[in-house]
C-alpha cells in the first residue's frame, strides 16, 4: 500500500496517548496487527513498529516534561545489500520489515527554485513534476532532483551520509502542509563501480558516489520553520 509522506504531517505534535496515531498506522497494513516495541531513553521514547518498517520518536512537550508528543517518524529501507556482511549474533535483534511503498510525495509547488551558481546571478526556476514515487531502489540523486538543494548535509558518525530539508511544502489532499525531511543513504560499502566516463570527469569522492546510493531511511519531522 502506498504511503503519502504528507499524510504523516497531521500526526506530528500529537501526544503519545492520542489514538489517531494508531488508527493512521493501522490503515497502512489492514491485514497486519499493529504492534510496537517501546524503548525509553533519558531524552526520548521510541516506538518501533518492526512489521511496518517504521519507528516513531516522542519527545517531551515544551513546558511539560511529563507529556510526550510525536516529533518524528523514521521509515527504513530494509532491503538487503548483497555487499553488506550479515552480523553474527547469538540472539538475532528485531529487524524492520519492508515499509509500505512507494512513498508518495505530492509537492505543493510545481516549480523548483535553484540557487544561483555564481555571485550576482539570479536564482533559476525549473518545472517540477507534482508527484514523486520513492521506490526501494530510488537513489539519492533522484530524490535531490525533485527536492532541490538540501538545507543541511553531513557524513560520518553513526548516522552515515545524510541530507536534510528543514521545511518542505507538500499536499495532503487539497491542503498544503509543511514537514521536515531527512534522507540517509544506504552505503554499499565500496561495492559500487564508477563508469570510465565518471572517472574521466574526476568523480569518485564520497558525495559523487553517494548520489547513486539507494536511500536507507527517510525521517519525517516537524518543520524547522
Amino acid at each position: 500500500m502506498p504511503l503519502s509522506l504528507a499524510s504523516l504531517a497531521p500526526l506530528l505534535g500529537r501526544e503519545i496517548t492520542d489514538t489517531a496515531i494508531e488508527t493512521a498506522l493501522a490503515r497502512l497494513a489492514p491485514t497486519t496487527k499493529v504492534e510496537y516495541e517501546e524503548k525509553t531513553y533519558p531524552d526520548a521514547t521510541y516506538r518501533n513498529y518492526y512489521a511496518l518498517g517504521l519507528s516513531l520518536c516522542f519527545l517531551p512537550k515544551s513546558g511539560s516534561q511529563s507529556v510526550l508528543v510525536l516529533d518524528s517518524i523514521d521509515i527504513f529501507n530494509s532491503t538487503p545489500d548483497s555487499a553488506t556482511p550479515k552480523p553474527r549474533a547469538s540472539k538475532p535483534a528485531p529487524t524492520y520489515a519492508v515499509p509500505p511503498t512507494p512513498l508518495v510525495v505530492h509537492f505543493a509547488e510545481t516549480e523548483l527554485v535553484l540557487p544561483p551558481r555564481k555571485p550576482g546571478e539570479k536564482e533559476v526556476r525549473v518545472p517540477r513534476p507534482p508527484v514523486l514515487d520513492i521506490e526501494l531502489s530510488t537513489t539519492a540523486r533522484e530524490i535531490v532532483r525533485r527536492f532541490g538543494e538540501p538545507t543541511r548535509k553531513g557524513a560520518g558518525g553513526w548516522v552515515g551520509v545524510w541530507l536534510e530539508w528543514g521545511s518542505v511544502e507538500l499536499k495532503d489532499g487539497e491542503e498544503a502542509v509543511k514537514v521536515g525531511i531527512m534522507l540517509e543513504m544506504k552505503d554499499p560499502k565500496g561495492a559500487e563501480e564508477m563508469t570510465e566516463e565518471q572517472k574521466k570527469k574526476g568523480m569518485g569522492g564520497l558525495w559523487d558516489r553517494a548520489a547513486f546510493w539507494r536511500w536507507g531511511s527517510i525521517k519525517v519531522f516537524r518543520p524547522t520553520k
